[in-house]
């Protein structure tokens, strides 16, 4: 007797009928007396009762027995000597960022690290079990066995494509989160249309859905489901009302289940969703989660996540694409943060979420409105970076400046030297504590130079802004904020010949108000392989040597070896003389840290090291513990102050100083 959905599996997999496992079951069978047809459907037909069957397989899956089912899982956990060592260094990474130092991940915390993996795995797992082989679903077991045979092949679910990754081997994240409206609704489609031949309407999205019946991906179907029943639809997300619930520190495992259970089914994205990871995380501190009303008009529909460590806010995420908030929550969540320490920072975040929705509005309405010169100094982070509360930038922000295109050029042309002009202040700050601390706080350098004054530096600022007006400078920097959105900093180094050690030192003391002490790589560093004035890269009879640094690399010349980059910046400056292109020295480089912390950077998240890292690839190579390097000058993602070295053979970012 053929079972109805076989007709179904064999259209998806029409060599399921030859498989050895099929083959083996059909061949079983008929040994035992039974007659069964050749044709494929039959065959399958006979493979899925054989399963189901408890004198025979007594399989799991489609008969709840409990000893097969913890087979099954078991079998599609992460192995532990499958997870890859990048998981265990994004741990020690994270933790980094946190402010839990450099932590050594040892033997037992690999253990636990691993088995909190397999935990959330085998929970994730579970829960579709239970409700496949429960009364709830009542499904038939070709779906059941269609439907496990897809879920163990899929891995997170990416909210920009609307897509779930593909599962290898070694992938640590949790299995997909269990939907049953979306997987109720998957089955109420499959069945009508490919088991009853009955049509269905898609309604807006009609024409998409028909190519999904047709191929049969469970995947593609169930994220499509998702995206239809879940509180991503628009009619439910406009809806704004709700309340707070707060999950209370504790090792309590029950309220971590209350917790992870409340977010399950949501598609949030939030790791907290997973029993093992809301343990992990209700032991470091409170969770407060705002959830909004569904379709009974009960607040069920999570929308924000706020996570404390050690009594301070440690991260504020929303349910959009890349857990960043939503821009209708930024004011309910800038409430809830006032009252929390550390919400300050968010609620800054909130702010420059909500100023961002509202240009985006404009613009999505009329591409060519006009804004302000504040608007653009904000858009185009003239003054500074624009945060918001995913782990990745915004991207609403390139969206709207490429929608732009060049029509903000000449507006930018008049704001951006005045931004320039604003950040002598910051510049003067930094300039004068590098100073105190070459010169031992007493205001004069090893060669009897005397520090310039505020309004000095002032004055000599007014006539490089009128050369830079004139040469061009200025135009440059417009056109590289379009191009890449590259913000430029105004730094004020000190035009001396400062000793390796000082400047060495001068770094060192930079850490001790960062988050971590500051690393020096000695072999590099301390052996005297540069002269004074390589590392200080001083020049002319100028007390201040003033120049433009970027917020990012330069796209040609990044990414090469040593020698290319060498060569490409030679006809950087034969091409465009104008600019005074140059690698800045480690004086400028550590200048810049300290320009960047006058100017409000605390110099102590994830963009630090992009925002910072210099090659000094302009000196020349040195064999350094066997291999040939040129030094390197950074502050990473945790706030770690570093002197380090680069292969020269190997391609790495290359940022330019101008002016």
């Amino acid at each position: 007797m053929q079972s109805p959905g076989s007709s179904f599996l064999h259209d998806r997999n029409p060599q399921m009928h030859t498989s050895d496992e099929v083959e083996a079951v059909v061949g079983y069978l008929r040994q035992g007396g039974e007659s069964i047809p050749n044709e494929p459907v039959d065959k399958i037909s006979a493979h899925l009762g054989f399963l189901a069957n408890r004198e025979y397989v007594n399989d799991g899956i489609l008969t709840g027995d409990q000893a097969s089912i913890d087979r099954q899982i078991d079998a599609h956990v992460i192995n532990a000597e499958d997870v890859p060592e990048g998981y265990f260094e994004l741990q020690r990474r994270i933790a980094r960022e946190q402010g839990h130092g450099d932590i050594q991940i040892t033997s037992e915390m690999r253990h636990q690290m691993v088995e909190a993996v397999q935990a959330d795995q085998r929970a994730g797992l579970g829960k579709w079990v239970e409700y496949l082989g429960g009364d709830d679903g009542g499904y038939p077991d070709w779906f059941k066995s269609y439907t496990w045979a897809s879920v163990t092949k899929l891995g997170t679910f990416d909210k920009e494509k609307n897509e779930f990754q593909k599962r290898s081997r070694g992938t640590t994240a949790p299995y997909p989160e269990l939907n049953r409206e979306a997987l109720a609704y998957v089955y109420d489609v499959l069945n009508k249309s490919r088991i009853q031949g009955e049509q269905v309407n898609g309604g807006a999205n009609d024409a998409e859905l028909q190519k999904l019946l047709k191929s049969g991906n469970f995947g593609k179907l169930y994220a499509h489901a998702v995206l239809e029943v879940t509180p991503d639809s628009p009619e439910l997300r406009k809806d704004t009302r709700g309340s707070w619930t707060k999950f209370n520190q504790t090792d309590d495992p029950r309220t971590a289940r209350r917790l992870s259970g409340s977010l399950q089914g949501h598609g949030t994205g939030w790791c907290t969703a997973g029993e093992s990871t809301a343990t992990m995380q209700l032991r470091g501190g409170d969770f407060f989660v705002y959830y909004t009303r569904d379709e009974d008009g009960k607040d069920t529909v999570p929308r924000v996540a706020i996570r404390m460590e050690q009594g301070e806010v440690a991260e504020v995420r929303g349910v959009n694409a890349a857990q960043e908030l939503e821009p209708e929550m930024a004011d309910i969540t800038a409430e809830q943060l006032k009252d929390l320490p550390g919400g300050a920072e968010y609620i800054r975040k909130a702010e420059d979420m909500k100023r961002l929705t509202a240009i985006e509005k404009r613009i999505t309405a009329n591409p060519d409105a006009d804004l302000s010169a504040e608007e653009l100094r904000f858009l185009y982070e003239l003054d500074r970076e624009i945060q918001g509360f995913g782990y990745e930038r915004d991207p609403r922000v390139n969206e709207i400046r490429q929608m732009r295109g060049d029509r903000d050029k000449p507006e930018l042309a008049r704001v951006l030297p005045e931004a320039i002009r604003e950040q002598v202040q910051s510049a003067y700050v930094a300039y004068r504590t590098v100073v105190d601390q070459l010169s031992g706080k007493q205001r004069l350098f090893r060669r009897g130079e005397a520090a310039i004054s505020a309004s000095e530096l002032e004055h000599l600022f007014a006539m490089r802004d009128k050369e830079w007006q004139e040469n061009g400078v200025y135009d440059y920097l417009v056109e590289q904020l379009i191009e890449n959105g590259a913000r430029f900093n105004l730094v004020a180094t000190p035009n001396v010949e400062a000793s390796e050690a000082q400047i060495v030192a001068l770094a060192e003391n930079f850490g001790k108000d960062q988050p971590y002490a500051t690393f020096v790589y000695d072999e590099m560093y301390r052996r005297g392989r540069y002269s004074d004035q390589e590392w200080s890269g001083n020049s002319g009879g100028s007390a201040v040597r003033l120049s433009l640094i970027p917020s990012r690399y330069d796209g040609e010349i990044s990414n090469k070896p040593v020698e290319t980059q060498v060569r490409l910046l030679r006809e950087r400056q034969a091409q465009r003389p104008n600019l005074s292109a140059r690698v800045p020295s480690l004086l400028d480089a550590v200048t810049y840290w300290y320009t960047l912390r006058a100017g409000g950077d605390k110099l102590n998240d994830s963009s630090a090291f992009d925002k910072t890292y210099i090659r000094h690839f302009d000196l020349e190579p040195q064999a350094v513990d066997g291999w040939q390097g040129v030094p390197g000058s950074y502050v990473d993602g945790g706030g770690e102050p570093g002197l380090d070295g680069s292969v020269a053979g190997y391609g790495f970012g290359a940022r330019l100083a101008v002016g």
